[in-house]
């Protein structure tokens, strides 16, 4: 039980994209990867109502404003017109320090929301 407490302070939550609708592409906020270790957990929430596709991904670059490519392993399937709740986990050490999450839309409003978890490493 011990070890399990201390993992549990260690974790972290931070927002790649706050629960909005949103009616055209997201080029989501760079968050700074550097406090954290290990594995990083990504949690996407849909709400049901959706009348197009919505594809989501987590991307990354060595500065805040650089250049961006997919992170390895970190897209999530196809959302269309129902509610879907999905988490992906990807090792810190596969993604460069600056992480974002991207969203297409075909061609309509879907409300959802990109949360994360990580553990810090000076907690």
């Amino acid at each position: 039980m011990t070890i399990l407490s201390v993992g549990l302070e260690k974790l972290s939550h931070f927002a790649l994209a706050p629960t909005a609708s949103r009616t055209s592409a997201l080029n989501g906020t760079a968050v700074d990867l550097n406090d954290y270790e290990g594995d990083i957990c990504v949690i996407l929430d849909v709400e049901n109502g959706g009348t197009s596709t919505l594809d989501v991904k987590i991307q990354s670059a060595d500065t805040s404003g650089g250049s961006y490519s997919d992170v390895t392993n970190a897209v999530f399937t196809q959302v269309s017109t129902s509610a879907s709740k999905q988490t992906l986990v990807f090792d810190k050490g596969s993604a460069k320090r600056f992480i974002k999450a991207v969203s297409t839309v075909s061609t309509s409003t879907h409300t959802y929301s990109v949360n994360a978890f990580g553990a810090l490493k000076y907690a």
